[in-house]
């Protein structure tokens, strides 16, 4: 896949899938803007995506905050000209039983994983829309599609993300846009591993079998690795996938059939 001449966007640069999937994309051949809420791990990722060969900036920014999504946006656009492909990976997961749920949490949840992407997409897009050409990966989950005990707020919150890539792919497609979503099961990620310590502690069940039981429902009997995310994000951010827009696309090792 060559990606030459590219400039992503990716947001949740700073470690997980956000991080593989912006390493991948400049050993395509993309410029990258990287950003995190994340300071110290964001530089990181642009000091290796630079060993590639590629530019890189790094921008600090909170998706569920307006002004700072547009203000980074704006800022990239400055430096590289434009925005050809944007990846909304910046996600939180904190578990609770929903009639545990602090509204507070609720809304943090919704604000960072669902009107984050609104915000990201609504601001990258402009630029798009002009250029008639762009790429957007949305990563939802496979949680979007089947609840799971004890994550409603992270499922809701990610439903929201696959339908908001529908909607986007009808409204974007005049303008030579695709717009499609990926759905990861367990992936070996900092993000999955703190829910499984927090799964663990709850008493619900044992430390030890936790994440036995999860994996116990994917025929693979492995996690993801976040590369393994970031390549099929890759060729969703390529002309091979130029006829494919409005997929929620699983990546989850058999789970679904479990």
């Amino acid at each position: 896949m060559d990606l030459k001449d590219r400039v992503a966007m990716v947001t949740g640069a700073a470690q997980g899938i956000g991080k593989a999937t912006a390493l991948i994309l400049a050993q395509y051949g993309a410029d990258i803007v990287a950003t995190d809420v994340k300071e110290n791990g964001l530089k990181q990722t642009v000091t290796e995506i630079k060993n590639f060969g590629r530019q890189a900036m790094a921008l600090t920014m909170d998706v569920s905050k307006k002004p700072e999504v547009t203000g980074c946006v704006e800022e990239a656009l400055q430096y590289f000209g434009k925005i050809d492909i944007l990846v909304n990976a910046a996600g939180i997961c904190p578990s609770s039983m929903l009639m545990d749920l602090e509204e507070e949490v609720w809304d943090h949840v919704i604000d960072v994983n669902t009107k984050g992407v609104f915000l990201c997409s609504q601001a990258a897009a402009q630029s798009m829309m002009e250029n008639r050409y762009g790429k957007i990966i949305n990563v939802s989950s496979i949680a979007s599609k089947t609840g799971e005990f004890g994550n409603g707020a992270y499922c809701v919150s990610k439903a929201g993300v696959s339908m908001l890539t529908q909607v986007q792919a009808l409204e974007l497609a005049p303008y030579s846009i695709n717009v499609n979503a990926v759905c990861p099961g367990f992936t070996d990620t900092e993000l999955l591993h703190n829910a499984l310590t927090t799964r663990e502690s709850d008493g619900h069940v044992s430390p030890e079998n936790y994440q036995q039981t999860l994996l116990e429902k994917v025929p693979l009997g492995r996690m993801a690795q976040p590369g393994e995310v970031g390549e099929l994000i890759a060729f969703l951010a390529s002309d091979k996938a130029a006829y494919i827009t409005g997929e929620a696309i699983l990546i989850a090792g058999g789970k679904e059939m479990h």
